[in-house]
């Protein structure tokens, strides 16, 4: 085998390795990805280097941490401006609950079966603007 066929083939199998990395990265994109998950894909990606006799080196896979989120367009905050009024809404019905003169034990349990929807939906919405 000349110098020549040797760098092509090498080349050709880089090509095929960096394929294989891309195909990877895009699956994982936009996905929280666990340690079991992350190593997984890095035995796959050692395994398929190690099948086309090529030395792994300096292929990486993206880091989650470096992943561009995508722009927050009108549609985002629109989104949430209305879970804040839903939210706003809750409260003040939870309140007018408690403040109604002669309240049963009902309506007790009103407020407090909707406060925690409050809280559950201020935590989902929190989680959900901190980047997931």
């Amino acid at each position: 085998m000349d110098k020549k066929s040797a760098v092509e083939s090498l080349s050709k199998k880089m090509e095929l390795i960096n394929k294989k990395v891309r195909e990877i990265n895009e699956r994982r994109r936009g996905m929280k990805i666990t340690y079991v998950e992350d190593d997984l894909d890095r035995q796959e990606l050692k395994n398929y280097v190690r099948l086309l006799g090529v030395e792994q080196g300096d292929i990486r896979l993206e880091s989650a941490e470096s992943e561009a989120y995508v722009q927050k367009d009108w549609i985002y905050y629109s989104t949430l401006a209305a879970e804040g009024l839903i939210e706003l809404v809750l409260v003040i019905i939870a309140i007018s609950y408690v403040l109604m003169p002669g309240a049963t034990t009902v309506d007790y349990v009103m407020a407090a079966v909707l406060m925690g929807m409050f809280g559950y939906l201020a935590y989902v919405m929190f989680k959900y603007v901190n980047g997931k």
